[in-house]
């Protein structure tokens, strides 16, 4: 027995047959790889620019939104306004809006709170409807590779009257198959991002609609 079968194997150039295996079949798939590709990156980062902003959405100062509560039973609504504009609690800065109208006029207060509820839910919308987009297209994309990769293939055949042989044919077959996996995993990536924010937005939409209920309910109550 050798030395050398006590010498650990190295993995790196299996990882960098890997690597370049998946370079070479991208490179196959031809321009419409590279059209999958900038979708990708599109829908991953704005995925993540809007989960970083419903993950702040979801932010709730309870001990802040107690003390607004007890500041408007005791008709101090500008009091409560006033702590509004120090938290960056996204509740805070809706009630913020309509409070400030509290001791002047109490129904434009609350139609006040309640647009601008309704403008910030929809703030958070933004940008999802392209990864939707993206969701339904990416597919498409990769079918449309299918069919120009058969397209050569066929083309190939007719200028060869049908003596090519398999190696003469593999190129069009590999933009066939490589597009359409690509695209498929595109669109199935895009569906789960935007599943999830929509997912995410509606129980924002919920807590916020809680809370705003509860105010409206001791604005009403003081306005008695």
């Amino acid at each position: 027995m050798g030395l050398d079968c006590f010498v650990p194997r190295n993995d790196n150039s299996a990882t960098i047959g890997v690597k370049m295996n998946l370079i070479e079949l991208a490179i196959k798939g031809g321009w419409i790889m590279a059209v999958l590709f900038i979708l990708s990156i599109i829908s991953v980062s704005l995925f993540i620019e809007r989960w970083l902003v419903t993950r702040k959405a979801l932010k709730i100062e309870e001990k802040t939104y107690i003390e607004i509560l007890r500041l408007i039973d005791k008709n101090k609504a500008g009091e409560a306004a006033d702590i509004c504009k120090l938290s960056d609690s996204p509740i805070c800065k809706i009630l913020k809006q309509g409070l400030k109208y509290a001791d002047t006029d109490m129904n434009l207060a609350q139609e006040t709170i309640e647009q601008t509820a309704s403008q910030f839910i929809k703030s958070l919308e933004k940008n999802i409807t392209t990864i939707s987009t993206f969701a339904a297209i990416a597919p498409l994309i990769g079918f449309l590779g299918t069919v120009t990769g058969m397209i050569r293939v066929f083309q190939k055949l007719d200028e060869t009257a049908g003596t090519a042989v398999m190696q003469e044919l593999a190129g069009g077959i590999w933009e066939a198959l490589t597009t359409t996996v690509a695209g498929l995993i595109v669109g199935i990536l895009c569906i789960i991002f935007h599943n999830h924010l929509v997912s995410k937005i509606e129980a924002i939409a919920f807590t916020i609609d809680e809370k705003i209920t509860q105010v409206t309910v001791h604005l009403r109550r003081i306005q008695k």
